[in-house]
This record gives structure tokens, C-alpha cells and sequence, in this order.
């Protein structure tokens, strides 16, 4: 896989989760799965880090706008890395996304539970998933 296809597959992939998970949360709330506390709390633990690494995501999708700079020719990447960058992101997302639907079907004790489990994930997979990141968006996309 060549690093621009790579960047693009997990730009979208971001891009698009980071909505549904808010959207998740939202209709928790709407459905009051989620009181208006836990609301905010949730939405305070779920967005910074989200939004962070969706900012590289979108940064890189700006900084592309003209097909030509987009199809430029790129490196191919070892196997290794091309797991690691799909892995730790594939990873964090799914975990967010499993927490929030175990809280909307009422599988934790307490709302405090689940306030643990997320900033644990976070804690977890948040430092990989953004050490990956920075790897793959550090630098300009290619000219």
C-alpha cells in the first residue's frame, strides 16, 4: 500500500467516525440513555481527542484539494507499518463505539463505570492511535 492511499483510508476513516460517534452519544441523550450531566461529561472525555486526531485527518484532506497533488506517487510502506497505522486507530474507534453502546444498553453499574472505561480506552489507545497519526500526517502531503 502506497502512503497516500494509506493517509486517505484512515482520513476518511476518522472523518466519518468521529460524526457517528458523536451522533451515538447524541442520540443517547435524546433517547435520556444519558442524563444532561452525563451528557456534557461524556461529550468532555469523547471530543478532545477525537476532534485531535481528526484535525490531522482533515488537515491532510485540505491540504490535497486538487486531484493532481492527491495522486501524486508516494512510497509503498512496509506490511508492518501499514498494520500498525490501521490496527491502533481500527482499534480505539471500535472500542469507543462498543463503550457507548454498552452505556445505551445500560451494561455498566454506574455512569461512573463507564466515565472510567472511557478515559481508559483513551488512555490505552488514544497514545498509539496518535503516535501513528503523526507518523502519517506529520509531514506535508506529497507535492
Amino acid at each position: 500500500m502506497t502512503e497516500t492511499r494509506l493517509r486517505t483510508v484512515i482520513s476518511l476513516f476518522f472523518m466519518v467516525s468521529h460524526v457517528l460517534i458523536l451522533f451515538a452519544v447524541l442520540l443517547l441523550f435524546l433517547t435520556h440513555r444519558l442524563t444532561d450531566g452525563e451528557f456534557t461529561t461524556t461529550m468532555g472525555i469523547l471530543v478532545p481527542v477525537v476532534s485531535a486526531l481528526t484535525t490531522l485527518a482533515i488537515t491532510y484532506a485540505i491540504g490535497v484539494k486538487e486531484k493532481k497533488q492527491h495522486a501524486a506517487e508516494s512510497q509503498h510502506l512496509s506490511v508492518l507499518y501499514v498494520f500498525a497505522a490501521l490496527l491502533f486507530p481500527t482499534a480505539f474507534v471500535l472500542l469507543l463505539f462498543i463503550l457507548v453502546i454498552m452505556k445505551g444498553l445500560d451494561l455498566f453499574s454506574s455512569f461512573e463505570q463507564f466515565k472510567i472505561s472511557l478515559g481508559a480506552a483513551e488512555t490505552i489507545f488514544a497514545g498509539y492511535t496518535a503516535k501513528v497519526m503523526a507518523s502519517l500526517f506529520g509531514k506535508e502531503p506529497p507535492a
